[in-house]
C-alpha cells in the first residue's frame, strides 16, 4: 500500500460516548483534535456545532468505508440493530446502498446511507441512549472511517 493511502487511513478513533461526554465538559487528550477528513466519531467541537443546529427534520448523509477483512459484515450487524431504535425515535433509513464508482472527483467510499432524524438532538438522544451503546461495537468494528454531513431541505 502507498504511503498516501496508510496515511490517508490513518483515522483516530474513539468511542461515540467519549465525545459526547466531552461535549458536556469531560476533557480529551490533545490528539483529538488532529482528525483526519474520514473518521469515525465527531470531534468536541463539532457536536457543539451539532447541537446548535434548529430543532427541524435533519438527514444525516453518511459515506462509509469499511475495514477490510470483515468490515462490511460487522457494520451489517450494526444496520440491523439500528433499525429498531431509529424507529423508536421517530427517525428513518431513507437510503442505504453500495458504491459503484465515483464519476466525479476521487472519493473512496464502499457505501452509502441517508438517515433521516426528526431533529439534530434525536441523533444525539440516540447516542446516548443504553440500547445504542449497546450495539455501537459494531459500527466501530466495521468502520475504517466515514464522512456524515448533517442536511436540512432547502425552502
Amino acid at each position: 500500500m502507498s504511503e498516501s493511502k496508510k496515511t490517508r487511513r490513518n483515522f483516530m478513533k474513539f468511542t461515540a460516548a467519549s465525545a459526547l461526554a466531552a461535549a458536556t465538559g469531560i476533557g480529551l487528550p490533545e490528539e483529538i483534535h488532529a482528525m483526519e477528513i474520514n473518521a469515525i466519531n465527531p470531534t468536541p467541537e463539532q457536536i457543539q456545532a451539532f447541537m446548535q443546529l434548529p430543532a427541524k427534520p435533519i438527514v444525516m448523509v453518511n459515506l462509509l468505508k469499511f475495514k477490510p477483512d470483515g468490515g462490511r459484515e460487522a457494520y451489517a450487524k450494526y444496520g440491523a440493530a439500528v433499525q429498531p431504535i431509529l424507529k423508536k425515535l421517530g427517525a428513518r433509513m431513507i437510503f442505504s446502498g453500495s458504491t459503484e464508482m465515483c464519476l466525479l472527483g476521487n472519493a473512496d467510499w464502499d457505501s452509502v446511507a441517508l438517515v433521516e432524524y426528526p431533529t439534530p438532538q434525536t441523533l444525539l438522544k440516540m447516542a446516548q441512549s443504553p440500547e445504542y451503546q449497546a450495539i455501537h461495537h459494531f459500527r466501530e468494528e466495521g468502520l475504517e472511517g466515514q464522512v456524515n454531513y448533517a442536511v436540512t431541505q432547502n425552502a
